[in-house]
């Protein structure tokens, strides 16, 4: 009988400022600290990048349902990087061509993730991130030890075999959710299949602060525009305050920074007559580099919604029209995996986000890596994002993007 592999993808971002009690004031900003890449990893981290606005186009091309959503990249990305040290000949090749990483072999590759896995979480002491990968074997089926190994030594995932004829084996797996989610994902399975195996699963847990907080007394209930043309009453968050800002004859971008500069959200306002979708059909690695490149320092008067987001996404349709197609087949190759037939049954990602005002300040980081200095107007610039938008979230040294997502409705 054919042996089918469950993959899950669940992550959860939480992004939002932290109550007052949840930061030691004494201490809250130590230097920014910089991942520091070799001329090969660098190649990495760009393929990488690409793959994230690939990625986040081909959702937005598939979703026709949900008005508001989000995908983290660099989640799909590491876990699908996990599988392929199971793969083989064309099913291998499909997955990391849909990486973008057809020119690295998996050594490269692995170290690669390895360092991201291992660095990412200790740039910016105000800032929560973990990131976390398991894989879940039936005791009575044979992985190779190799699979394993790797895994674990450069994924550091945890491994762990148990009775999947057992329901405490679905506790254990949604446990192991809710534990590295903050409790913001508790269930991802309901029931074990008889033809399931094993299971891989990465959480990748995100909770930042504002550089420049919001003040809640400044929040009013303001209009926002939905893409439909109707009109919501939103809690509108409000500040004046100097971030870095992209301008487009199409569109604006602010910066928000959090902590000590390691992170920022980027939030991607279309012109008002300009759609949502057109500016999103634009955004490339290629346009996105150039733009990012011509940020600079612009003093800003900002309204931005408080929203809140929770997202299922089943991915194998979104990786088929990446090219990544031999391993949703029955004839798909994990001969490096086990010795039994495999195919990858299921592919989902689980998403939740929340924005609000609370945060606190931090002492300041210089974002110059890239700035063009430009002269500030005499008036503030105004960025209400009271109608459509994306948002990015990424870590600055090496552009990693951590989570994308579309707002349009409030």
């Amino acid at each position: 009988m054919k042996i089918q592999i469950i993959y899950l993808i669940s992550f959860l971002i939480l992004f939002t400022g932290c109550n007052n009690d949840d930061i030691n004031f004494a201490d809250i900003t130590k230097e920014r600290k910089d991942i520091v890449l070799s001329r090969s990893e660098e190649m990495l981290a760009e393929e990488s990048t690409d793959f994230a606005f690939r990625y986040f186009q081909r959702v937005n091309q598939s979703e026709t349902k949900k008005a508001n959503w989000m995908v983290s990249p660099l989640s799909a990305s590491m876990t699908l990087g996990m599988l392929s040290n199971g793969a083989a000949t064309n099913t291998l090749e499909e997955i990391k061509a849909t990486l973008g990483f057809s020119d690295s072999d998996l050594n490269k590759m692995n170290t690669f993730y390895q360092k991201l896995t291992t660095q990412l979480p200790d740039l910016d002491n105000t800032s929560k991130l973990s990131i976390a990968n398991s894989i879940w074997i039936n005791k009575e089926y044979s992985v190779y030890e190799s699979f394993v190994d790797i895994n674990k030594d450069m994924y550091g995932a945890m491994i762990d075999r148990l009775n999947f004829s057992s329901e405490g084996t679905i506790k254990a797996i949604n446990n192991w959710c809710a534990d590295n989610t903050n409790g913001k994902i508790r269930k991802v399975i309901s029931k074990l299949p008889s033809n399931i195996d094993i299971y891989l699963l990465n959480a990748l847990y995100f909770k930042g602060i504002w550089k420049k907080k919001f003040k809640e007394k400044n929040t009013k209930q303001e209009n926002f525009t939905n893409a439909n043309g109707s009109i919501s009453q939103v809690p509108m968050m409000n500040q004046k305050e100097s971030f870095a800002y992209i301008y487009d004859d199409s569109f604006s971008a602010a910066i928000f920074p959090y902590g000590n500069g390691s992170f920022e959200m980027v939030v991607i306002l279309p012109n008002e007559e300009v759609s949502l979708d057109t500016i999103l059909e634009k955004l490339t690695y290629e346009n996105w580099r150039v733009w990012y490149e011509q940020r600079y320092s612009q003093e800003l008067i900002v309204k931005l919604p408080r929203f809140e987001i929770f997202y299922e996404k089943d991915l194998r349709d979104v990786m088929r029209t990446m090219g990544m197609r031999d391993a949703f087949e029955e004839d798909a190759d994990f001969s490096s995996l086990s010795p039994s037939n495999l195919q990858l049954n299921i592919l989902n990602q689980y998403s939740y986000i929340k924005v609000n005002e609370e945060g606190t300040e931090a002492v300041s980081v210089t974002n110059a890596s890239g700035t063009i200095s430009a002269p500030l107007p005499e008036i503030p610039e105004p960025f209400y994002a009271n109608r459509p938008f994306a948002f990015i979230i990424k870590e600055q040294s090496t552009g990693t993007i951590l989570f994308m997502g579309k707002v349009t409705e409030l």
